[in-house]
């Protein structure tokens, strides 16, 4: 099972883990006959008799996740967005080859200048995916229903994604 490094209270922005256990991460699979030209299949080596089903107990969904991750990371970044602030366009001389010749074209190169990062805490993220399932019940949805989001990515969606696993444990 994978250790995880609990951040200093100094700590509040970002949070960069560390390796906290030591190798080998992955062994060979015991009992698996050489392939030509095929590698051992490997596993992580805490599980290499049977494949983990889970990354550590209780934890089976993407529900799951977002909840233990507000309660071990609190108030610690865990998503950021930016915005779009202003399209820069230039146009440059680039070398091109046409019918064997090297000639100059104009080319447009399109620049985005973006704000800096939005962070979004582990526990407002955990708060705004409740919110938004609680919504989905309003409105009539159940476990068995599907919402399908077509979206640029942006961490807003993943909470949707997120909020839909919420749904399936309820």
């Amino acid at each position: 099972m994978t250790s995880y490094t609990i951040p200093p209270a100094r700590f509040k922005g970002a949070f960069a883990p560390k390796m906290t256990d030591r190798p080998p991460f992955s062994l060979e699979v015991p009992g698996v006959e050489k392939v030509a030209g095929e590698t051992i299949p490997r596993r992580l080596a805490s599980h290499v008799h049977e494949l983990q089903s889970e990354p550590e107990p209780g934890i089976a969904t993407v529900w799951d996740v977002v909840a233990r991750s507000a309660s071990v990371f609190g108030d610690g970044d865990a998503v950021g967005s930016r915005t779009l602030l202003h399209t820069h366009e230039e146009v440059q001389k680039m070398k091109k080859m046409m019918d064997g010749k090297e000639t100059e074209v104009d080319k447009k190169w399109t620049y985005y200048e973006l704000s800096p990062y939005k962070w979004k805490s582990f526990k407002s993220w955990k708060q705004q995916t409740e919110a938004i399932g609680s919504g989905y019940r309003k409105l009539g949805l159940v476990k068995e229903d599907r919402v399908y989001i077509f979206a640029a990515t942006r961490y807003f969606y993943l909470v949707k994604i997120c909020e839909e696993s919420l749904d399936d444990e309820q």
